[in-house]
């Protein structure tokens, strides 16, 4: 695909995060207090968010309020699917120490929507997260993968099992371990990457195991990839950004090795309370880089 400008689509989430922090250890059945952030959020559009900074992003999602598109970057143009409003929001819980406890997703009006026509789009790197429904998941993949590179970014085990049927349609896919586990029935990660690789050898597969290994496989190679030490601010949404970062390397020609470092850094720095801002944050990220180790597995 040719290294241009404006090459990205994203199809899926977008709405209002909330990200709770408990102040002291839990107490059950008890009022607990709290420090409470909220932020926009979606896994697709965590991912159009972070590749905004660097490039315009089309973005086909529900309809959003006012409020919300003033606070959206303008390199994102967002397609309204219908013109209605739907309340829709998530939840992530985390304890005293950052350390994610759970999240509760009020996101069933992306799998009630009715798609009545899909767009026709060439030529792209077209990110979808796994929001909508199995049916419309599996068209518009079947319908787009012939003349673009199709995206997946897993967004919880519950909904995984939506690709497992056109898995071999998919040319690059993020996901966590426990994903990968649901999608392969398989518990050993770099089993179950070779697993998707039997399956389809086209594809690049990125599977993360929280502040441990990430994995990266291919039709030439599996390496491990070993994260810089970090305190862990916030975990929420630094997969997310790993994906955007390398999904903008890869479109302009970065070699694997850049590729995987500065994806796996972009990552860590989200993970560690930061967020990138501008264009000139990637030095940021290549000097962070530095500390990001890779193996092949043998």
């Amino acid at each position: 695909m040719a290294k241009s400008k404006n090459i990205f689509v994203c199809i899926g989430a977008i709405h209002h995060d909330y990200l709770l922090n408990l102040k002291n250890s839990i107490i059950n059945k008890r009022t607990n207090p709290i420090i409470h952030n909220t932020r926009i959020g979606g896994v697709a559009y965590n991912i159009a968010e972070l590749i905004s900074i660097f490039d315009k992003i089309q973005f086909y999602s529900l309809s959003i309020s006012k409020e919300l598109q003033r606070k959206i970057s303008k390199n994102i143009s967002i397609k309204k699917i219908n013109n209605k409003q739907s309340e829709r929001y998530y939840v992530a819980l985390s304890d005293k120490n950052n350390k994610f406890i759970l999240g509760l997703a009020n996101t069933d009006v992306y799998e009630n929507t009715k798609f009545y026509k899909i767009a026709n789009i060439v030529n792209k790197y077209i990110i979808f997260d796994l929001n909508f429904s199995k049916d419309f998941i599996e068209k518009a993949i079947n319908k787009l993968s012939t003349r673009n590179k199709i995206v997946v970014c897993a967004t919880s085990v519950h909904k995984i099992i939506k690709i497992k049927k056109i898995i071999n349609k998919i040319d690059i896919i993020f996901l966590n371990k426990a994903e990968l586990k649901r999608l392969t029935n398989i518990s050993k990660i770099d089993n179950a990457v070779k697993k998707i690789l039997k399956l389809n050898n086209k594809i690049k597969i990125i599977a993360t195991n929280s502040k441990n290994n990430v994995l990266y496989g291919d039709n030439k190679s599996i390496i491990k990839i070993k994260p810089p030490k970090i305190k862990v601010q916030n975990e929420n949404g630094a997969g997310d950004a790993l994906a955007g970062m390398m999904l903008y390397l890869l479109s302009k020609g970065y070699n694997k090795e850049e590729i995987l470092k500065y994806s796996v850094a972009c990552g860590s720095y989200y993970a560690n309370g930061n967020k990138l801002s501008s264009k000139t944050d990637l030095l940021k990220i290549k000097n962070i880089s530095r500390s990001v180790k890779l193996k092949k597995d043998e």
